[in-house]
């Protein structure tokens, strides 16, 4: 007969805390997920220890494919495939890994497995110790997890089962990365951990009604929900790896697009105005014209200006109301520094004091930089000419922000929702219309350039 784990047995004069607790008591950040199973505790205990942990639906898989990427590429460039990834995963064969280790059990009741590394790398860094040194362990730089699987009776014939999984970090700097690291993957780790529970109920279901034949089952309506449960998968799999794509590749692309990596990483004029920057952008386009043609395209843009070369059609479609000049308007060239360079018109439906940017920095054929009026910026938007010989010039336009400093309402109040609409819409957005601002400053100043010099041949 199996003991509650959970409940204290007044004839024993021992510790009645669950196994977990012995080998990490104190610990920074825990996921609890509980199931109940329509199986005996016995069947339950077997099916936890033996279930494939990789038939777990098409969003695990793919989650441990990408959460492997990094170390499949490095291997890959170093020129070693590494080891083969396993046919499965279980529970009881945890002993058997090089990365886990077996820290208590007591069979029929509780299993207790853990790991110790720098989780929050590209390529996890695993320190290997013997199981008993585990709760000792402090070297600084790690955090240490331990897992704790348990169960319980829950009535007749069935169960409760618990995972519960506790990281606990040896330093301030350890501590400091694995919460980054856990804002990204914990949610993905409680939808693990819900899922492992459900592979280990449906084992042990499944072995319960093999057990017994006087279960009534239908068939056909098994079928029907197994085939749900597929399309369902299929089409969440097929949205996480768009999402996954665009997080891992697309967004790192479109966020430095043009630039080298000495441009997308060093300093440019206007940096300094906001240090507290929370976010930094950078796009960059190669014009074959000396920077003194390029410059009258540059200072003169702005809404009421010479707008911004960008898709003007669609920013009247919004009311922007701005359109874009092909010509150098001479009325246009004499900017300085603290004039207003509007992005949309003062009676804008969705205008803000940033709306009435001022020149903050300005260097004739080399800088311009734009800021919100006020001596705390939310943002700052940088374009810089370099000139890379007689006859071209690298333009760059850096964007740098701190969202916490906005006076737009979604931003300022909520940053959450703040945080959603730039990464959802804003970027993709301000991609688009700025890469087309810099092939529209590269057409206009070309075809100029162009024409100057068909003129004096």
């Amino acid at each position: 007969m199996l003991r509650n784990a959970f409940a204290s047995d007044p004839s024993v004069e021992t510790d009645s805390s669950m196994l977990i607790d012995r080998h990490l008591p104190k610990y920074d950040v825990t996921t609890i997920r509980h199931v109940v199973v329509d199986a005996d505790p016995e069947t339950t205990y077997e099916a936890m220890l033996t279930a494939d942990l990789l038939d777990t639906g098409p969003i695990v898989r793919a989650l441990g494919a990408l959460r492997n990427a990094p170390t499949v590429i490095a291997r890959r460039i170093r020129g070693s495939s590494g080891a083969p990834p396993p046919d499965r995963m279980r529970f009881i064969d945890v002993p058997e890994t090089d990365e886990w280790m077996l820290l208590d059990e007591t069979y029929g009741e509780e299993f207790v497995f853990g790991a110790i590394g720098k989780f929050w790398r590209p390529a996890i860094e695993w320190r290997q110790v013997e199981s008993d040194e585990f709760s000792a362990f402090d070297e600084p730089g790690y955090a240490k997890l331990a897992i704790g699987l348990s169960i319980r009776p829950y009535g007749e014939d069935r169960t409760l089962l618990s995972y519960e999984a506790r990281t606990a970090t040896t330093d301030d700097r350890a501590h400091r990365n694995f919460r980054r690291y856990w804002r990204v993957i914990g949610p993905f780790a409680g939808y693990l951990m819900s899922r492992t529970l459900k592979r280990i109920a449906a084992d042990a279901e499944a072995h319960r009604s093999r057990k017994s034949p006087e279960t009534d089952t239908d068939a056909g309506d098994e079928d029907q929900d197994r085939s749900s449960r597929l399309i369902r998968g299929t089409i969440a799999t097929a949205a996480f790896l768009a999402a996954s794509a665009y997080h891992v590749t697309i967004r790192p692309w479109h966020r430095r697009w043009g630039t080298t990596e000495g441009e997308a990483r060093g300093p440019l004029p206007g940096d300094d105005l906001l240090p507290t920057a929370t976010d930094q952008v950078t796009h960059a386009i190669e014009i074959d014209a000396p920077a003194e043609s390029v410059w009258p395209w540059l200072v003169q843009i702005g809404q009421g200006r010479g707008g911004f070369y960008s898709y003007d059609w669609l920013e009247q479609a919004v009311g922007a109301d701005i359109h874009n000049v092909d010509r150098i308007v001479p009325e246009y060239q004499n900017l300085e520094e603290g004039d207003i360079v509007r992005l949309a018109p003062e009676d804008y439906a969705v205008s803000s004091p940033e709306s009435a940017s001022e020149v903050a920095r300005l260097e004739p054929e080399r800088t311009l930089v734009l800021r919100p009026p006020g001596d705390s910026p939310a943002w700052t938007w940088a374009f810089v000419l370099n000139p890379v010989d007689e006859e071209t010039t690298r333009l760059l336009a850096r964007t740098r922000s701190d969202p916490s400093r906005s006076s737009i309402l979604p931003r300022a109040k909520r940053p959450v929702l703040g945080a959603a609409i730039d990464y959802l819409f804003w970027e993709p957005a301000h991609f688009l219309m700025e890469r087309q601002m810099l092939r529209g400053i590269k057409d206009r100043a070309e075809g100029e350039e162009r024409r100057a010099q068909s003129t004096t041949m």
